[in-house]
């Protein structure tokens, strides 16, 4: 059994295995940083560390917009780093060896699969895909 946490990026519903989220913060104030790529929000003050936020939905391709006041902050192995979602959901239990799991066609959409749960399609992050994804964006932008 896995452990997700699902969210949303426009209508789309995006989910994290929960061993790589060290902590959902909400109500962080966002320090902008001059000359960073547009897909970094800024960064945040997090147990006396400075943590870049990452605007997911606009570094994926959504629309600009606002974001919600919850930040998922990723687990030292993949961070120091925070995600700007759209919405939070509840974390859920699945067990994915039962779940229609379909790779992603793209490497540049950080989907390392799609689960299919009662007909509610859940996109799994890829997140050394989003690392790379990531790094590509601010060495083009120089940021």
């Amino acid at each position: 059994m896995s452990q997700l946490l699902p969210f949303n990026l426009g209508l789309e519903i995006y989910a994290l295995e929960l061993a790589d989220v060290q902590e959902v913060v909400e109500h962080q104030a966002v320090f902008p940083l001059p000359g960073v790529a547009t897909t970094i929000s800024g960064a945040i003050g997090f147990h006396g560390r400075i943590v870049p936020v990452v605007d997911l939905p606009l570094l994926l391709g959504f629309d600009a917009g606002p974001r919600s006041d919850r930040m998922i902050v990723l687990t030292d192995v993949h961070g120091p780093v925070a995600l700007s979602i759209d919405r939070l959901q509840r974390i859920i239990t699945l067990d994915l060896a039962h779940c229609t799991l379909s790779q992603s066609e793209s490497e540049e959409d950080c989907i390392r699969g799609v689960i299919d749960r009662d007909g509610e399609m859940i996109s799994l992050l890829d997140l050394e895909q989003l690392r790379l994804v990531l790094d590509r964006v601010c060495s083009e932008t120089g940021g």
